[in-house]
């Protein structure tokens, strides 16, 4: 932050490379600071005329806010910009800071610019795609946090994630300090190393808001049973994810005659571990907004912020019909060499296709909200559709006493009993396994019901 003796000293210099004073804010402003952030960043300071004369400006009580989405809406990717008022000899001054956009180019209506000999230049086509080829190598994650320095990293993380990758490449990474420069977690500036936005979300010593996962369990959208805030780093959500979602789903246990039984939890694990990898390796950590997974008597929702890369649809995701590139690459570098995903790009699709071969419907993805949510639904696709979804009440207490007074019941049993068809009986078999109600163990032939509440 600038303080009003730094300030006079930049006004007393004058305008340069990456410093512009503007009296008043207009688009022209928000062309400067387009063409600072396709190269270094730099300054607008408003209130100050060509002549370094400070003249002051005007500030209303929402103005810096108005002018912040002004420039939000006005460019693409849209610019984060940071606001300072300053008050020399009684007159307000704001500058307008931006740093250099990691993913460039950026446009102010669809127009690109950058700075040559202290003015704006408007970028030809061939100009536009060079820049473009040059930095779509980077991504966000790879640069440096320079408020930040080493000693806000956690070394038991680091030692950890990179016995993970030394155990599963089959290498050796020195110490901590060589294999953070090795995976380009720290960067140098200056002669001072800082870490990279990617090192602080996996090794951070505190815990960052911007790695919240919000997780809960609810019975209907407004009924919400439980709710928790994950917030770790990003290896450990994982797990920490998985556990609360096996928590709060079924498992049947499955005794084939072998001396182990096996375990068939209501959703295939290994399709929800894919999809949640691959929701924090693709979020937008810059966004602000946490995610969040919601578990339902009868499906899981999995919305992620973070809008669909460019050149790819819904259906490219779905199909794996085209070469993606993750959002943030140096995390994902991370998590392919500690063996959490096998390549870029497959994530979705084999989660799909496991979640098909699980006897299950194939996954919803929409687009929701600046990101995209996927639904896993639970209802086995051998579950007609027809069946009234409106089964009464009194007919499940019914379903559950005759469980308890025979567990071993068959549906064409309760069926019968209950002179309604079959199909029926299913539907509501599901509900009530949904709701947590009850469970099968083992096979159709041979096994038997558990009432769990």
């Amino acid at each position: 932050m600038l303080n009003k003796k730094d300030l006079q000293l930049i006004i007393d210099r004058g305008e340069g490379y990456n410093i512009e004073f503007k009296e008043k804010f207009n688009d022209t402003v928000i062309e400067t600071l387009v063409a600072f952030s396709n190269q270094k960043g730099g300054q607008v300071i408003l209130g100050v005329n060509d002549q370094k004369l400070i003249k002051g400006i005007t500030v209303g009580k929402e103005s810096l806010s108005k002018w912040a989405n002004e420039i939000k809406n006005k460019t693409h990717p849209r610019l984060n910009v940071d606001i300072q008022k300053i008050t020399i000899d009684q007159k307000n001054l704001i500058v307008l800071e931006v740093t250099e956009f990691p993913l460039k180019p950026v446009s102010f209506k669809n127009r690109y610019f950058i700075r040559k000999n202290n003015s704006n230049h408007t970028l030809s086509l061939q100009e536009v795609a060079d820049m473009y080829l040059r930095t779509k190598n980077s991504s966000w994650d790879f640069y440096p946090d320079k408020e930040a320095n080493l000693d806000d990293l956690d070394q038991e993380k680091i030692f950890k994630i990179k016995n993970l990758i030394e155990e599963n490449l089959e290498t050796k990474l020195g110490d901590n300090l060589s294999f953070l420069r090795k995976y380009s977690l720290i960067t140098e500036d200056s002669d001072k190393e800082y870490p990279t936005f990617a090192s602080l979300l996996l090794f951070s010593k505190s815990p960052l808001r911007q790695t919240d996962i919000q997780v809960g369990l609810f019975q209907t959208d407004t009924i919400i049973k439980k709710n928790k805030i994950i917030r770790k780093d990003l290896v450990t959500e994982v797990e920490e994810v998985l556990d609360f979602i096996k928590s709060y789903i079924l498992k049947e246990y499955i005794f084939t005659g072998n001396p182990r039984r096996e375990e068939r939890w209501q959703y295939p694990i290994e399709a929800l571990r894919e999809i949640v990898v691959n929701a924090i390796i693709h979020r937008d950590y810059r966004n602000g907004t946490h995610s969040q997974f919601k578990i339902y008597p009868n499906k899981i929702v999995f919305w992620n912020v973070g809008e669909i890369p460019q050149g790819l649809t819904l259906e490219d995701i779905k199909r794996g019909n085209k070469k993606s590139f993750p959002r943030n690459k140096s995390i994902a570098e991370i998590f392919r060499d500690c063996g959490l995903i096998e390549r870029y790009g497959s994530g979705v699709k084999r989660a799909i296709d496991q979640i098909k071969e699980y006897g299950l419907p194939e996954p919803e993805i929409n687009e929701v909200a600046s990101g995209f949510d996927v639904i896993i639904h639970n209802v086995p696709e051998n579950v007609p559709e027809n069946v009234p979804e409106n089964v009464p009440e009194n007919r499940s207490s019914l379903i559950i006493k005759m469980i308890r007074n025979n567990n071993k019941i068959t549906i064409p049993e309760i069926a019968d009993k209950l002179n309604v068809n079959e199909k029926t009986i299913k539907r509501n078999i599901v509900k009530l396994k949904g709701n947590g109600l009850i469970e099968r163990v083992g096979p159709d032939k041979g096994g038997y019901w558990k009432i769990l509440q």
